[in-house]
């Protein structure tokens, strides 16, 4: 192949790109003004490789050379596939740099912030994904989203100008869209069917196979991966289409019959997930079609656009998710402390003792015991000063008692005017000194004009492995002991 072109300035460049699957491989090429050769690139490398990897060559011409003739002769490493026109720059070699840098900035950028956002993600579930319980398959998606961000990056050549093993940077940009198959299936598979679904664990062997065949088919000459790397876009767009097709289908069932086939609790994610898919199907395709079919050295001008929105949308999603489901748990926390709270006193009420004392069997009732509370003279407070007295009454005794033994256990309601403490780790000389305590503030309520005086009798009993075989058994006898005391208090006056 020739090029012919007119000299219009002393420095001219070629950008000499090592296309995709059915584009130029240059072996040989040669510059020549007027028929002298002025300057030849071979491709050199050891590497047993049809083609010599991206790169840049610069020519100086001289003043004499202005008006003349410039013809690039170009060898295609492969027997047929369609010739790249190489790009032609004039100017200064730092020009030309930086002329080209600009050009590329957006899109290094766009694989550079997409690559970021997959190591924040990754980052967040190792630290703390276990305690948020997070979904395992994010940090499969944050590591799709840093794989294809350093293949997108490649794929914008900013390298070519800055080492000098170009070859092994071509090799790794196919290694990274290959292997970018793997993470994404793990993260579809574990994320939308439960790691359950046999396609996309076959998907995911079978790309690991393909990696394996197609770098030792590189290694050893017998084809580049160029050559193979049909079956790898072919195996990204069948994926892609299993996940559009699998999602409409799916959300179709779930619209006409009215129940989530994905589950609820990742409604937005799923939605995402196949919108964000479809588009980044198209996106691909257009690249596909403009790796075939058109000459140009960049594969992944549109498809690194469409993976950002796809890594994006669909963590978004999953946050999302996860914040409704801890909304969602929260108020189911709410209703389930709600049902075990006594409202008028704000202790546990009587169905939350049943639960936590049948719950104590065996070595889990050592070095517990139970406390018994009664309310001297409330029948008298509703009958003499009414309701709302005796009301006030249970409040501010279930406030002392809570005040005093609460840091021992759990206080409870279990009736009009009785309570219970479920404790551990109180010996019966620690609690006389806190009943002492509490008897003290209650000598201290007074109701003007009242003849009578609020009084709480208690009695506590630990649990004794010889004497009892449940709580149960403590109960009884930390009521008898209550008991005790409530005739101790009696002082003449009238208890009920």
């Amino acid at each position: 192949m020739q090029i012919k072109c007119n000299v219009l300035d002393r420095q001219f460049q070629m950008y000499q790109a090592e296309y995709e699957a059915a584009a130029l491989r240059v072996l040989r090429s040669g510059w020549y003004v007027l028929g002298n050769e002025v300057l030849a690139f071979e491709n050199n490398t050891r590497a047993r490789s049809k083609m010599p990897g991206n790169s840049w060559l610069f020519v100086e011409l001289q003043p004499e050379d202005e008006g003349k003739t410039l013809t690039l002769k170009l060898h295609q490493c492969y027997g047929s596939g369609q010739v790249m026109v190489p790009v032609l720059y004039g100017g200064t070699v730092e020009g030309i740099t930086n002329s080209y840098m600009k050009e590329k900035f957006l899109l290094i950028c766009f694989s550079a912030i997409g690559s970021a956002f997959g190591l924040i993600i990754i980052m967040l579930w190792l630290v703390a994904g276990k305690s948020l319980m997070l979904s395992s398959g994010l940090p499969w998606l944050g590591l799709f989203a840093v794989v294809r961000g350093i293949w997108s990056m490649l794929e914008a050549n900013f390298y070519s100008f800055y080492v000098d093993n170009l070859l092994l940077w071509v090799w790794m940009a196919y290694v990274c869209l290959k292997a970018s198959i793997v993470p994404f299936t793990v993260f579809a598979n574990i994320t939308f069917h439960e790691g359950k679904s046999k396609f996309l664990r076959v998907m995911a062997w079978l790309t690991l196979l393909d990696i394996v065949v197609t770098t030792l088919l590189q290694l050893t000459g017998l084809a580049d991966y160029a050559d193979t790397i049909l079956p790898t876009n072919a195996a990204i767009l069948v994926l892609g289409v299993y996940v559009v097709v699998t999602g409409v289908r799916n959300m179709w069932r779930s619209r006409r019959t009215k129940v989530a086939v994905y589950g609820e609790g990742k409604r937005m994610t799923y939605i995402a997930h196949t919108i964000f898919m479809f588009v980044l199907v198209i996106l691909s395709l257009a690249d596909v079609y403009r790796f075939y079919f058109t000459s140009t050295p960049d594969i992944a001008l549109y498809s690194r656009f469409g993976h950002f929105a796809y890594v994006i949308a669909v963590a978004t999603a999953l946050i999302w998710d996860f914040a409704r489901l801890v909304n969602i748990g929260r108020q189911a926390e709410n209703i389930k402390e709600e049902a075990s709270i006594d409202p008028m006193t704000k202790l546990y009420n009587r169905a939350a003792f049943e639960k936590h004392i049948d719950s104590c069997i065996g070595k889990k009732c050592e070095n517990k015991g139970i406390i018994m509370f009664d309310l001297n003279n409330l029948k008298l407070f509703n009958d003499k000063l009414g309701h709302d007295m005796g009301d006030y009454y249970i409040k501010i005794s279930s406030e002392l008692i809570r005040d005093t033994f609460g840091r021992y256990g759990n206080m409870y309601r279990i009736g009009g005017d009785e309570f219970c403490g479920i404790v551990e780790r109180i010996s019966y000389g620690e609690f006389l000194q806190v009943k002492k305590e509490m008897e003290q503030h209650v000598d201290q309520l007074r109701v003007p004009g009242c003849d009578f005086k609020m009084g709480i009798a208690s009695g506590c009993c630990i649990f004794d492995s010889e004497k009892d075989q449940s709580l149960r058994d403590t109960m009884k006898r930390a009521d008898e002991d209550m008991y005790n005391n409530k005739v101790l208090l009696k002082h003449g006056g009238e208890i009920r």
